[in-house]
């Protein structure tokens, strides 16, 4: 029985003490959170609100051109001797002769260059004035190909051109049958519309089809003109919702890993005690605790500058067994020695906030780039419990074993949800092209008052025999049942008054770095605030990297120091399909592989328009 007792604690111990990260979506995950704000309409709800006020912008469409630079050096002289190529050096320079002068080595050879010349006649110019000494002289030209990227131009020809709008669509309508497949657009520019058709790669494909039968015979007067290619920044959605869901899962310990549990199971610590020695010096004096963390949701909606979240659960559990309730249960406990613990510590919170966002760009006269502002209103609607006090005592005298345990457990009346209000406030910057930053608070003030609340008190004290643990051995559940209730001094359930707990707040700091359009840098600080309930948690810094954001499978990578889980090593993937975004994120904290005490897994589904 005490065997069976041992197992029922240490898979207890493993499955329960767990640890989390405050991750929200996939991309969070991805990070190690350092993408804040992720793809911007849903994640902006619970990461900065005033993402909800950045607008689509018209991206000039760029091209790639293939070319080549001519580059040409003067070949001085050569020698099998280094230091004689360095003395014609010296000798060059103390002429007068100021360049930059190399001196490379092919097979048995060394060679003096001198390079730089963008054409022929710049390096003859050089060499005709040089010494005799280096009459054998050579000029050699060295290609070397690359890309660059200039603004797409797109053609068009303007047929028509009035001041009342009504005209136009009469006109539209009457051409619309003679150019089936023909691009068209109208604009109203300078309190004029124009109609324009086509879309032409070149003026000699331009020029052909505005002098064409079928444009001459709508207009004599048509003419082309030209203009930059623009497209959508497809970065920010108009309108994006979490269809079906999303979650986030986050487990971890402070001490358990795959190779930890590979150590030990299955070994004999009787004919190998060191084994147990080591088991329970590798348990923390503070004994094994830590969280379990779950973030799931559903119908995340935004529309423009709005966003609204009403199925958001947080979920966050904490539990600590002493080191003292561990080595009783791997190493037994000593006659006359009794062992005393109050350590054990529960603490869970159970919350669904629904949230209003709202975002906008203002303008300030003393900041020079795009500034947005934005907050947040959630409702807190949910449920807590956590220990408030605790004594055990196992002691043994002679050959019988005492057991005391008293513990008060409070919790709220799930029959009425505890409920409370919270605040969101962002800002962001977009300092330049390349470099973005922001900040927000994220549920500032958030807590759950209950005015119903109950408290469990149970009071326990057994003192049995060896002979009595082998005749328990026997008894069915019914006989174990009216034993326990021997062995009860009190076990109650009262109800008690208002109980308040606070819910832990994000205060966030970020930035972005688009070091080129297919490579981005993320960095991001994140501290936990109103942690009274679930303990003190360390600052989280983390870095991130972003590759191929604008392809159909954009990647992410990121490293975390600091926070629940100490570091943190993520990775995730999106894949766009079309208007069906599928994010994945995954991370290991404390270590990799067999080594890592914890891990997180996210998913969601997307729709982004």
């Amino acid at each position: 029985m005490i065997m069976h007792f041992k197992i029922y604690i240490f898979s207890f111990i493993i499955l329960s003490n767990l640890s989390a990260q405050f991750f929200h979506s996939p991309l969070d995950v991805a990070s190690a959170g350092s993408y804040l704000g992720g793809r911007l309409g849903t994640h902006s709800i619970h990461s900065n609100p005033a993402l909800l006020g950045l607008k689509p912008n018209k991206l000039i469409e760029m091209v790639s051109i293939d070319t080549f630079d001519i580059i040409y050096t003067v070949r001085l002289t050569s020698s099998k001797d280094e230091n004689e190529i360095i003395d014609l050096e010296k000798k060059l320079i103390r002429d007068g002769f100021v360049r930059d002068f190399t001196i490379d080595k092919i097979d048995s050879l060394f060679f003096l260059n001198t390079s730089g010349f963008v054409d022929t006649f710049s390096a003859y110019n050089f060499s005709k004035n040089l010494p005799s000494l280096f009459s054998d002289h050579k000029i050699i030209a060295d290609t070397t190909y690359r890309v660059y990227e200039k603004p797409k131009v797109q053609y068009r020809v303007q047929i028509f051109a009035h001041t009342n709008k009504d005209t136009l669509k009469s006109f539209i309508k009457n051409i619309d049958m003679d150019l089936e497949g023909v691009e068209t657009k109208s604009v109203f520019k300078d309190s004029i519309y124009k109609f324009y058709l086509g879309n032409l790669k070149n003026k000699q494909e331009a020029y052909a089809f505005r002098d064409s039968p079928a444009i001459k015979s709508i207009s004599q007067d048509a003419f082309v003109l030209s203009d930059t290619s623009k497209m959508t920044d497809n970065q920010v959605p108009q309108f994006s919702m979490t269809f079906p869901l999303r979650f986030a899962m986050n487990m971890g310990s402070n001490r358990i890993s795959t190779d930890w549990i590979n150590g030990y199971i299955g070994a004999d610590m009787v004919k190998y005690p060191m084994k147990k020695t080591n088991l329970l010096n590798s348990i923390p004096s503070s004994g094994i605790n830590g969280f379990f963390s779950l973030n799931g949701g559903s119908l995340d909606m935004t529309f423009r500058n709005f966003g609204l979240s009403l199925l958001n659960i947080d979920a966050h559990f904490r539990l600590n067994i002493p080191k003292d309730l561990t080595k009783i249960i791997f190493d037994g406990i000593r006659f006359e020695e009794p062992v005393k613990f109050s350590d054990l510590d529960f603490k869970g919170l159970v919350v669904n906030s629904t949230t209003l966002s709202f975002g906008k760009r203002v303008e300030i006269e003393k900041i020079p780039f795009p500034f947005y502002i934005g907050g947040g209103f959630r409702y807190l609607l949910g449920t807590f419990s956590y220990i408030e006090s605790y004594e055990g005592e196992i002691a043994t005298i002679e050959d019988s074993v005492n057991l005391f345990s008293d513990i008060n457990l409070v919790y709220s009346n799930t029959n009425q949800l505890a409920s409370g209000i919270g605040i969101d406030f962002g800002v962001y910057g977009q300092i330049n092209e390349k470099l973005s930053t922001q900040f927000s608070i994220i549920g500032l003030g958030g807590s759950l008052n209950s005015s119903k609340n109950k408290i469990w008190k149970s009071k326990k004290e057994i003192r049995i025999s060896s002979e009595d643990l082998n005749e328990f051995s026997n008894f069915d559940e019914t006989q174990m049942d009216s034993l326990n209730n021997e062995f009860s001094i009190q076990d109650e359930t009262t109800s008690i008054g208002t109980k308040s707990i606070s819910v832990p707040s994000r205060v966030n700091l970020a930035s972005n770095y688009i070091l080129t359009e297919e490579v981005h840098l993320k960095g991001a600080i994140q501290y936990l605030i109103q942690t009274e309930f679930i303990g003190s948690v360390d600052m989280k810094t983390s870095i991130g990297l972003e590759l191929f954001p604008n392809k159909v499978y954009p990647l992410l990578f990121g490293v975390s120091l600091g926070g629940l889980s100490g570091t943190t090593f993520g990775g995730g993937l999106t894949l766009k399909l079309g208007k069906v975004h599928i994010n994945i994120g995954g991370s290991q904290s404390g270590g990799i592989g067999n080594s890592a005490t914890g891990f997180s897994l996210s998913s969601e589904m997307r729709l982004v328009f």
